[in-house]
């Protein structure tokens, strides 16, 4: 289990540095959210409490270091992974469409949401928050499952292996 906390640790750390110092593409000023992408990952990869732990951590972290209303980021990642660690392990397979499919979803959730906080708490209206902050958040959001799953399901897997043979399961 420690080893588990230890390695998405990192991968945390890899990908907050992708989002918050090196963003690869910006539209708009808008980068991507690879926490976003890896807390759908980990949430498929793991059990519910997996995904909405670290969906909170990684909310945190990105409200730590975004100028979006505080806690909406860290309730929104820890509620997306507790539902898609629950609904992967009944209704959907763990797999690469279904990464893409889920972080899709949680995107548009979750820029909806946001949109709506910010929107709510500025003067902005919602349709220009929505189109020159959240479609291009979105867009941008969706391809990082390229990256994050392969990752995070050989983490998954490499610890589910260590941990078969020293028979922690």
């Amino acid at each position: 289990m420690r080893k588990r906390i230890i390695g998405y640790s990192l991968v945390f750390i890899l990908f907050f540095l992708i989002d918050a110092v090196f963003v690869p593409l910006k539209i708009f000023g808008i980068g991507p959210e690879f926490l976003l992408s890896a807390t759908v990952c980990i949430a498929m990869v793991e059990k519910e409490r997996f995904g909405a732990i670290f969906g909170l951590v990684f909310g945190l972290f990105l409200d730590f270091t975004s100028a979006a209303v505080f806690g909406v980021n860290a309730l929104t990642f820890m509620i997306i992974g507790f539902i898609i660690g629950i609904t992967v392990y009944q209704k959907i397979a763990v797999s690469f469409v279904g990464a893409f499919f889920l972080t899709a979803v949680s995107s548009v959730v979750s820029e909806c949401i946001l949109a709506g906080a910010y929107s709510f708490f500025t003067s902005e209206s919602i349709a220009d928050v929505f189109l020159f902050i959240a479609m291009p958040k979105i867009l941008l959001t969706v391809p990082t499952v390229i990256i994050t799953y392969p990752i995070i399901r050989f983490m998954g897997k490499r610890f589910a292996l260590h941990e078969e043979r020293e028979g922690i399961w």
